[in-house]
């Protein structure tokens, strides 16, 4: 059996999309990054200590987990916990191009595969109307970064994954869970 160890709709989606059958159990793993690691590093601990905390549930069944940041300008973006700070995020990733980087973990028996995957988005120049009714919807505060590339107009271009920015890299997660499945 697959356990998917995140709550995300998002990550649900996804991997329903790659026909895969699984059930969902949250980590309760509070995400903190060792921000004495390189940022990939950092991110693929905390995808790794997210599917360890579920394989303590599951243990005889394949985990995925992950963890999607925002970086820009080397700083971390994460999930914004005001408006006022969505609107911030947003003002600040306006007409710029920022990195979305999912760091994704399946483990399986004594099996892991683990991967980061960066795309680069660039924003149009946004105007405040804008980001202020984005931000009025309430759609911007579960999201790293305070916004979701499937509900919002806000992208100029893409360079990389799509999924990847909405919280997992298809092509990579499947060849991870089909590895791990394999016993290769």
């Amino acid at each position: 059996m697959i356990v998917l160890a995140s709550q995300s709709p998002r990550r649900k989606e996804l991997l329903t999309s790659l026909g895969y059958e699984f059930i969902i159990c949250p980590s309760l793993k509070e995400e903190k990054f060792d921000l004495s690691k390189d940022l990939d590093s950092a991110l693929i601990e905390v995808a790794i200590q997210k599917g360890k905390d579920v394989l303590k549930k599951y243990p005889n069944d394949c985990i995925v987990s992950a963890d999607t940041i925002v970086v820009y300008q080397n700083k971390i973006l994460g999930k914004p916990s005001s408006k006022e700070e969505a609107i911030s995020c947003l003002k600040q990733l306006s007409g710029h191009t920022h990195e979305v980087k999912t760091g994704m973990c399946v483990l399986y028996k004594e099996m892991m595969q683990n991967k980061v995957v960066t795309t680069e988005v660039t924003f149009r120049k946004l105007s405040i109307e804008e980001i202020l009714k984005y931000v009025e919807s309430g759609k911007c505060m579960d999201k790293a970064g305070s916004y979701g590339i499937q509900e919002c107009d806000f992208v100029d271009s893409i360079k990389g994954s799509y999924s990847n920015v909405v919280g997992l890299d298809l092509k990579s997660i499947d060849l991870m869970l089909k590895t791990v499945q394999s016993g290769k």
